[in-house]
């Protein structure tokens, strides 16, 4: 009995620890998280979804987002869609290489950086002091709670 108790206990330590560590690995970057801002050109509202690459160390994020109203660069102001690889770029700010696809698929694709050497990939700056993402283009986003 006291042979089947060790190994009972040495199972479950093993368990444990197994459900603690990936969770302690991931470092709970502030720019994880669902966002809303109002865009600064056409004053549309635009969510981001960010979300932390586990195996990154918080160096690497996946981005989503969606616009309900673009202006002119969609035909008939409709909305679009956004996805992004975003990497850390010191401690407050998110280098982003993304691509909008207006709604329906098939009327539009813009990515960013385009073909101008000239333009720089978008950024994202967290403001902890706020609570808030800033992009380049100046539209601030706020946490969704």
């Amino acid at each position: 009995m006291k042979r089947f108790s060790l190994i009972a206990v040495t199972l479950g330590v093993v368990f444990l620890l197994a459900a603690i560590l990936p969770a302690a690995a991931s470092s709970r970057h502030p720019f994880r998280g669902k966002w809303e801002g109002i865009d600064a050109f056409d004053d549309s509202n635009i969510t981001l979804k960010i979300v932390e690459e586990s195996r990154s160390g918080g160096q690497v994020f996946s981005i989503r987002a969606r616009d309900d109203r673009t202006g002119d660069w969609c035909s008939g102001n409709g909305p679009a869609e956004m996805t992004a690889v975003g990497v850390l770029r010191g401690e407050d700010t998110i280098v982003v290489s993304l691509i909008w696809w207006c709604l329906p698929p098939g009327e539009g694709l813009y990515p960013y950086p385009d073909s101008d050497p000239a333009l720089d990939p978008d950024v994202y700056t967290y403001d902890s002091s706020n609570d808030t993402i800033t992009d380049r283009w100046e539209t601030v986003y706020h946490r969704v709670r």
